[in-house]
């Protein structure tokens, strides 16, 4: 097994970098995603750390139990009009492997709202879960990128825990706006341009932002949707691409 890393060179000085792909990669990506919409969208910020376990050994459960949970922390904070997000890794109770030789998974979920006193009780999110226990603690943490992924990291293994894991999907996390994933810099770029409403309609890749939607077009008399992407903001990169690397563990 190996963990894959993305190879830069800068074109002036030669310096290598090397940006986690794979699983990892993907996961950092959301990280970055979660704080950026929390740095633009949200003033005052409440964090919890959801964990939920398993009473019954099993390495493998149904996402539909864990995004129950989800929908239900999500539908109590919505009637009290408050903002929340969440990132959450899967990961195997070493403890019970190695005591009982059976495998079972759990959660750990990183909690991101907006207002005091809101979030429900461990009790009733238990209710929801229905499949073992929760656990609901308030790490004091801000909300700064590394913070979050070292914080994680201490239940991840630092992504190698990603790539060993024969889950279908190691981690998930609340459905962000695309251009969330740029750079701070350049979000903020993007933003000053377009205005905040109008950038969160906007796709991109990491350099280029689109504008993509439908325009009507008459053919033979008929009128049918033709969809259109133009690039409306790109950014310049100082960096070569120069492939895959992997370093095995």
């Amino acid at each position: 097994m190996a963990l894959s890393f993305r190879k830069f060179r800068h074109k002036e000085t030669g310096k290598v970098c090397f940006i986690p792909g794979d699983r990892y990669g993907n996961f950092l990506n959301r990280v970055k995603k979660l704080v950026n919409y929390v740095r633009y969208n949200i003033a005052k910020y409440y964090i919890v750390h959801l964990t939920l376990t398993l009473k019954e050994a099993a390495a493998e459960i149904d996402f539909k139990h864990f995004h129950r949970v989800m929908q239900f922390i999500d539908t109590r904070l919505k009637r009290a009009d408050c903002d929340f997000n969440y990132i959450a890794v899967k990961k195997i109770q070493k403890e019970r492997l190695e005591k009982y030789g059976e495998e079972a998974v759990h959660y750990h979920v990183l909690c991101i709202y907006s207002k005091p006193y809101v979030f429900p009780h461990a009790e009733e999110i238990a209710k929801s879960w229905k499949l073992g226990n929760v656990k609901i603690t308030a790490p004091k943490l801000r909300l700064k990128l590394w913070k979050i992924v070292n914080y994680l990291g201490k239940y991840i293994g630092k992504g190698y825990e990603f790539e060993t894991l024969n889950f279908k999907k190691s981690f998930t996390a609340s459905q962000i706006k695309q251009i969330y994933k740029l750079s701070p810099r350049r979000l903020a770029e993007v933003f000053i341009k377009f205005g905040k409403d109008m950038a969160e309609q906007l796709k991109c890749t990491y350099r280029k932002v689109f504008l993509e939607g439908y325009v009507m077009d008459e053919v033979m008399g008929v009128e049918t949707r033709k969809p259109f992407r133009d690039l409306v903001m790109e950014f310049p990169s100082e960096w070569d691409y120069e492939g895959i690397n992997y370093e095995p563990f």
